[in-house]
């Protein structure tokens, strides 16, 4: 007969071995998808040079939980735009941004500006030397010589605001820049284009045990998000998954401003909020913070009426149903960025 004090014991023992195995199970999972992050690069589906690709060959996860994803590095591909029926060269440099290189290392007489944003900044349906960023490093250079012009062009297709400040944080601030010019979006409150799928190793409400045997256990891997009725992707917080709800919505860009402001104080760098027709909610924050907004509706309006241009939306637009700027709106973009650079005095008497 067996003792209670046994039966105890007995019972205590399975149940220690049972948390035992069960820690070492999500550590098992943990650590695979640790791998997989570490293995980002080395895998065959890279892209050869002048491969036609789309948005999904030329990103891959990113080892940072809130950049989520990130460009591949060293690509020099034909990205093919299927709803603009087009096909664009495009180059990403080894440092994972499009556009030029830019050594890390920064001399006296250079100046630098770092451009975060999402598909708008990045040049959809442009190529490299069409876009904003890239003119504005061309206009500068010419128009003052006598310094060196840089700018690192960060911008990822379908990034959010938290993502783009998570990006000038790991990767932006190594270039001590002058400048950050951020680009507003409407779904800059929603979730980026991609998300991760894994487990959740803390999560008590689930048994890594079971789900193994059961052959139900997520390894890491990049899948779409979620999307509201409107056919939208999401951007109620409570409607995604948790682990993402700190990235979504008018609290979460809000946050990511502050933490831009903050950031532009301890590193001495000016900020220039670029956005085409922002709402009243956004220019309210901005004006909280104390950030620089430049709006182009306006502008491009009167530049518009001024020369004589009849359908300012149209021509704005790469094609009618799709509002990523044209080459002209690119143009434009980059002769406005250029003065306000020029006015926000950055200690060069040739540019005061």
């Amino acid at each position: 007969m067996i003792k209670v004090a046994d039966y105890i014991l007995l019972v205590s023992t399975i149940t220690i071995m049972l948390l035992l195995a069960e820690v070492g199970f999500r550590f098992v999972a943990y650590r695979k998808d640790v791998n997989t992050l570490e293995s980002v690069g080395e895998t065959s589906s890279i892209p050869k040079d002048g491969e036609v690709v789309n948005l999904g060959r030329i990103i891959r996860l990113s080892k940072n939980p809130h950049i989520i994803y990130e460009l591949i590095p060293s690509l020099s591909v034909i990205f093919t735009y299927k709803r603009l029926n087009r096909n664009v060269p495009i180059t990403i440099n080894s440092d994972g941004f499009r556009g030029k290189a830019i050594p890390v290392d920064k001399h006296a007489q250079s100046k630098r500006i770092v451009g975060i944003g999402d598909s708008l900044m990045f040049g959809w349906g442009v190529n490299d030397d069409e876009t904003y960023l890239s003119l504005l490093s061309e206009q500068l250079n010419a128009k003052y010589p006598e310094m060196t012009w840089e700018i690192i062009n960060m911008a990822v297709p379908g990034y959010n605001t938290v993502m783009e400040v998570e990006t000038l944080k790991e990767k932006g601030l190594h270039y001590k820049p002058d400048i950050v010019i951020i680009h507003f979006c409407d779904n800059d409150f929603s979730l980026p284009n991609f998300i991760r799928e894994q487990e959740d190793y803390f999560a008590l409400d689930q048994s890594f045990i079971i789900k193994y045997f059961r052959g139900t256990l997520k390894t890491i891997k990049r899948i779409r998000p979620p999307r509201n009725s409107n056919g939208r992707i999401e951007d109620d917080p409570q409607r995604i998954p948790k682990q993402y709800r700190d990235m979504v919505g008018v609290q979460a860009y809000y946050r990511a401003m502050e933490e831009l402001k903050a950031l532009s104080i301890k590193h001495k760098f000016d900020v220039v909020v670029l956005a085409y027709r922002p709402n009243a909610r956004i220019k309210k924050i901005c004006k909280q913070l104390g950030l620089r907004m430049v709006e182009m509706f306006s502008l491009w309006q009167r530049y518009a009426s001024e020369q004589g241009i009849l359908d300012a939306d149209g021509v704005w637009r790469i094609i009618p149903k799709d509002f990523h700027p044209s080459a002209i709106a690119h143009k434009f973009i980059a002769n406005t960025l250029s003065e306000t650079v020029v006015q926000l005095n950055l200690n060069n008497p040739e540019i005061r």
